[in-house]
């Protein structure tokens, strides 16, 4: 109602897990992948959020990633029947096109996000409230028993959050968009 939520919404600490923990190498930064950990009430707010606004939450139907619904198995699939119709019809070529976005989460524009949620409209007291909790993302780092000092998180969706993957594919959905306005694609003649 006031778009406000307490300042310890915004706190976690990130927890760095091993990516291959076969890896007998030496160890760099990137072979680590951080997950965030929050407080349990912020999550059941998530949930809550999600379920009044979902609608304005929603995505492109050809848009696979973080969804109950769906999984990459589905967009797999898709993409070798489409290549075997094509193929099947005489297409000498089909042409694929993928976009790696491993690390996107990290990379998610606040601004750029609000100003996508604006455009649909969103009710004002889900943006005031997105807003007033992205401005108190903090987090530290735990080491085994070691802890950091918090720093603001200025972009990016927590990993591990529950709005996150809706809100990022609000952020990402124009891309899906865009391609189908420019009729670039497989389409029926």
């Amino acid at each position: 109602m006031h778009g406000y939520v307490p300042n310890s919404f915004g706190l976690s600490y990130t927890v760095p897990l091993l990516r291959d923990k076969n890896s007998c190498k030496c160890l760099k930064v990137d072979d680590f992948r951080g997950i965030s950990i929050t407080c349990v009430i912020s999550k059941v707010l998530e949930h809550c959020v999600l379920d009044r606004f979902n609608t304005f939450l929603a995505t492109s139907d050809n848009h696979f990633g973080f969804k109950k619904t769906t999984e990459y198995s589905h967009a797999i699939y898709i993409a070798r029947s489409v290549i075997t119709n094509y193929v099947q019809a005489g297409s000498s070529t089909v042409n694929v096109g993928a976009l790696d976005i491993s690390k996107a989460f990290d990379k998610v524009d606040h601004l750029g996000l609000f100003v996508k949620l604006m455009k649909r409209r969103v009710p004002n007291v889900l943006l005031d409230t997105l807003e007033n909790c992205f401005s108190k993302c903090y987090t530290c780092v735990r080491w085994c028993s070691v802890w950091s000092s918090f720093f603001g998180i200025n972009c990016g969706v927590r990993q591990g959050g529950v709005l996150s993957p809706h809100v990022f594919g609000v952020y990402i959905d124009d891309v899906l968009k865009t391609v189908h306005l420019h009729r670039n694609g497989c389409y029926k003649r």
